[in-house]
């Protein structure tokens, strides 16, 4: 694949889901003489409104320290660094500004995330004494990144030394704990995912690097041999051949490890598929073309910021489209349509928000869009958590734990499963942005069909929150992620379900002016509602309801102010609208559930992952390479083994 299509992918991408998600990790790691090394990270990521920090966990550092740290944003705002980080503040204390927390373990950088949306972090540490001397070798066993939770969708590690040239003799690396390659370029290795495999929970970029003698002068010198104490134990469990991995001989060609039991698998030329050069002993693209991504990065931004508007074709259909919209809502723009007072549709409320983001489509590429207004599987979680608050399915209690600090719980009543009936059609009337095919999709409609609607959706998470809790049904974030993370496989067509729905969109020739006009006029009812003043307190009752359709729509903080200023007796509405305290009280179980489902939609079984990697190789003609088992040049990472390293322990968005 093209080295510049791989960077459209990455950074022109948009969010599927309101999570955090983390687009792409690039760590350029600069080796200094002393055996130090300065760290520079570059996190791309869609931000939501929730959350408040990023982070990175270095344990099992020993003599190694962190310190020197910087961060900027896309806006090359220098953020404020604190040398005793508070995890305890609010997003808004914390934006600008990081710092270091200090755990039992070890250490973690901290950084505010400041405000939603596209956002790029600039992470920038030193690292000492990573190098370290050994009898035979110098090097290290280190991890770079570790995805604890939103776990990156690219993820690359290059580490660059002060020579013209590096070859596979003058240093060797073997990298563990995530699916992809490894190789060396000019002056530097690297180590990179693969381009359809995303990143789970757990996965891990670590490299092992073994390098000879004189290259470099670390501060440290240990007693015994390099082999003994850090290869070993890396090679432990992985796919490594470990007796080739362990020799000192270096074989011709390059190649993929064995992927299971020990047997050479076809190989891989040792480079990024996205470029090769002969010339420059296995590496891929020139580090200028890396260190020069800032400068890249930006030109394709600049590029595909409209993509909708390089398409002749495709301006002239959604002018097309743009037309018929004006023709359903009685040619008045948006926010001309008169109030709609009442929940549109019945009350459907997966229908009519597939009716809202079709709307929102068309008037996003016409650029006139509804301001605030997007869906996500995030919002589907808070409106239906909430809904089940509000039914009474979902309690809150309050206790103190050892330490005196008050900790809120969920109670979860046991759930009633509802009557099957038609589902929210997906295929045939609706569009979903996270479509399914093949046995992905005969699993959803075998386990949940009849169930793709307003009360089915809510069972499945009603359900999920029940089993994951205790028998005496308090549940605690926590458990829920270690429910989901035991049973990820069987979870996975319900994750799936889930996606398919938040954010659907209905088909044009579907749509109704009446459908429209409804939904469209409860909208722009919602976003005045401060506005128009409904002080009417026999109305109350609906706005419950009111507060579940914009929590889908994206639009809660706002809805739910301005209902706070227009009630006549706060007191008595707050019998109907949870306080704000509750409703923050809500998100540790939301983001419990984004980032776990998350884990669940992704995850592969043994055969499928090796169907997948099968698959792969058959795209590429190996024809004209000679290959053996790994010695440390280029090739295939292993997703296994990597023990007895530094660092790791977690990162991301919390």
């Amino acid at each position: 694949m093209p080295f510049m299509t791989v960077l459209f992918m990455l950074f022109s991408a948009v969010p599927l889901a309101a999570q955090h998600q983390l687009d792409s990790v690039f760590v350029l790691v600069r080796l200094k003489d002393d055996g130090s090394a300065r760290v520079t990270e570059r996190r791309d990521a869609h931000m939501s409104e929730q959350g408040t920090e990023g982070f990175i966990t270095f344990n099992n550092m020993g003599d190694i320290e962190v310190k020197d740290l910087s961060v900027y944003d896309e806006e090359n705002t220098e953020f404020v660094v604190e040398e005793k980080w508070d995890v305890n503040r609010s997003r808004e204390q914390k934006t600008g500004r990081c710092g270091y927390h200090y755990t039992n373990e070890g250490v973690e950088i901290c950084w505010g995330i400041g405000k939603a949306g596209k956002r790029s972090y600039y992470i920038s540490y030193t690292l000492t004494h990573l190098v370290k001397a050994y009898d035979d070798y110098d090097g290290f066993c280190h991890s770079f990144y570790e995805a604890a939770n939103s776990p990156a969708t690219f993820g690359m590690v290059s580490i660059m030394m002060d020579v013209d040239t590096l070859t596979k003799k003058d240093a060797r690396i073997w990298t563990f704990g995530y699916d992809g390659w490894k190789g060396h370029g000019r002056n530097y290795v690297w180590a990179r995912t693969e381009d359809d495999s995303f990143m789970r929970n757990g996965d891990a970029i670590i490299v092992l690097m073994e390098i000879e003698k004189g290259m470099l002068h670390p501060d440290v010198q240990k007693e015994g041999t390099f082999k003994e104490l850090v290869k070993r134990p890396a090679f432990v469990d992985s796919e490594y051949d470990i007796e080739v991995a362990m020799g000192d001989t270096l074989e011709g060609g390059v190649a993929r490890s064995s992927l299971m039991g020990g047997e050479v698998g076809s190989g891989h030329e040792g480079t990024p598929q996205f470029s090769y050069s002969a010339d420059n002993d296995g590496g891929g693209y020139s580090w200028e073309l890396i260190g020069g991504f800032l400068v890249i990065i930006g030109l394709i931004a600049w590029a595909a910021r409209d993509p909708i508007q390089s398409s002749i074709a495709e301006k002239k259909m959604m002018k097309q489209r743009a037309k018929h919209l004006m023709q359903l809502m009685g040619g008045k723009k948006w926010n001309e349509l008169p109030y709609w007072r009442a929940l549109p549709m019945q009350g459907n409320l997966l229908a009519s928000s597939s009716v809202l983001a079709s709307v929102q489509h068309t008037l996003q590429a016409s650029g006139n869009p509804i301001k605030g207004v997007e869906f996500s599987v995030q919002h589907l979680y808070e409106a239906f958590i909430l809904r089940m608050f509000y039914k009474g399915g979902i309690t809150l209690d309050y206790d103190t734990d050892k330490h005196g600090k008050t900790r809120q719980l969920f109670r979860i009543k046991e759930p009633v499963k509802p009557e099957k009936r038609p589902d929210l059609d997906v295929t045939k009337n609706t569009i979903s942005i996270h479509s399914l095919y093949g046995v992905r999709r005969r699993e959803v409609e075998w386990q949940y069909k009849g169930l793709i609607h307003d009360e089915g959706i809510q069972y499945m998470l009603h359900d999920l929150l029940y089993k994951a809790a205790n028998d005496d049904h308090l549940l605690q974030p926590d458990e829920l992620r270690t429910y989901v993370n035991k049973n990820l496989e069987r979870l996975r067509p319900m994750a799936d379900a889930l996606y398919m729905v938040a954010g659907s969109r209905m088909n044009d020739a579907t749509l109704q002016a009446d459908e429209v006009q409804q939904v469209v006029g409860f909208v722009h009812y919602l976003k005045d509602f401060s506005l128009v003043g409904e002080r009417h307190i026999g109305e109350v009752n609906l706005w419950k309801e009111f507060l579940v359709f914009a929590s889908f729509y994206g639009i809660a903080d706002q809805v739910r102010k301005d209902m706070m200023r227009v009630a006549p007796d706060t007191t008595k509405l707050d019998q109907f609208l949870p306080p704000h305290q509750v409703m923050e009280d809500f998100k540790p179980i939301t983001t419990a559930l984004a980032s776990t489902l998350y884990t669940a939609r992704m995850y592969e079984t043994a055969y499928e992952r090796e169907q997948r990697r099968a698959s792969s190789y058959s795209d590429h003609d190996y024809s004209s390479h000679s290959y053996s088992s790994s010695s440390g040049g280029g090739g295939h990472s292993s997703h296994s083994g990597g023990g007895g390293h530094s660092g790791g322990g977690g990162s991301g968005f919390r």
